[in-house]
C-alpha cells in the first residue's frame, strides 16, 4: 500500500467518526444515511451534532442527520449520484427541506490530503516556527485568522511564518482537529501576495507534520482558486467533499 493509499485509510477511519458510519461504507456501492450521534474521536467543531451534514468521498456519499430528517433523504438522496450531489439545484432542495425543520445550510468545503510522491521543499524567504505555548501570543492578532483557530477543540499545534525583516509577510498553522489529522491554514498579508509565500509555507508545515507522524490535511471552498492552487502546488491533492447545516437566522 503507497503513503497515499494510507492517507486516505487513515482519513476514512475519521470520517467514519465524524458521521456516525462504518468505514466500510466507504466501499459501498450505494449512499449511506445514518443518525448524526457524537462519536468519541470525532473531530468537534462549532457545527458539531448538527442537523444535517453530509460527506462525499471517493464516490460515494454519507448523510449524517437527524432521525426527523432520515425518511425524506433516503427517499431524495439516497441514489444521487455523489460526484454531483454539490450541484446547486440539489443544494437548494437540500436547503429547502431544511427550512421546514428550522434549519439552512451553513456551510459547503473540499478537503486536501498530501501526496507524498512531492519532493521536500526548501524555505524560499527566512522562516520561523512556533510551537503549540509560542502561538498564543498571536491570539489578539486579526490578521492569521485562517492559519490560527484558538480553540479547546482543535488546538493549535505548530506554524510557521515568512518575514522580511522583521516583518511578518505570511503564516502558515496546524490545529490537532483529531488525535492523528492536523489541519492547514494559510495567511498572506495582501502586500506580500503572488509571490509563491503561501505555497512555500503551506509545504514546509506539511512537511514537518508528516515528520511527526500525522497526516496532514487542507480544506477551501469552491470559489477559492487562489487556496486550491496553493494546496495543489504545496502537494496536497483533492480527497472529500463536506456540508454542514446551521439553525436558520
Amino acid at each position: 500500500m503507497s503513503k497515499k493509499a494510507d492517507a486516505l485509510e487513515i482519513a476514512k477511519k475519521q470520517l467514519s467518526l465524524d458521521y456516525n458510519c462504518r468505514v466500510s461504507d466507504f466501499e459501498k456501492k450505494e449512499n449511506t444515511i445514518c443518525e448524526n450521534r457524537l462519536i468519541t474521536g470525532r473531530r468537534i467543531y462549532d457545527s458539531d451534532g448538527c442537523f444535517f451534514k453530509v460527506v462525499c468521498f471517493g464516490g460515494r456519499t454519507i448523510i449524517s442527520t437527524s432521525q426527523q430528517m432520515m425518511p425524506w433523504c433516503q427517499e431524495k438522496l439516497f441514489k444521487h449520484d455523489s460526484a454531483w450531489f454539490f450541484q446547486y439545484p440539489n443544494l437548494r432542495r437540500i436547503d429547502e427541506k431544511l427550512i421546514e425543520f428550522g434549519h439552512e445550510i451553513a456551510d459547503v468545503h473540499h478537503y486536501y490530503l498530501s501526496n507524498f510522491n512531492i519532493p521536500e521543499g526548501e524555505p524560499i524567504i527566512d522562516v520561523k516556527w512556533y510551537e503549540q505555548k509560542d502561538i498564543l501570543q498571536f491570539e489578539n492578532d486579526n490578521r492569521f485568522g485562517e492559519a490560527l483557530a484558538f480553540s479547546e477543540n482543535y488546538p493549535d499545534m505548530l506554524a510557521v511564518a515568512a518575514f522580511e525583516g522583521d516583518n511578518i509577510m505570511g503564516m502558515a498553522g496546524a490545529s490537532a482537529d483529531s488525535k492523528i489529522m492536523w489541519q492547514i491554514g494559510i495567511d498572506v498579508l495582501p502586500e506580500y501576495r503572488s509571490r509563491g509565500i503561501g505555497t512555500n509555507l503551506v509545504l514546509l508545515l506539511k512537511n514537518e507534520i508528516l515528520k511527526r507522524g500525522k497526516i496532514p490535511f487542507y480544506g477551501t471552498v469552491e470559489s477559492h482558486i487562489q487556496s486550491q492552487n496553493i494546496a495543489v502546488s504545496a502537494g496536497f491533492f483533492p480527497a472529500w467533499a463536506e456540508l454542514y447545516s446551521k439553525v436558520k437566522e
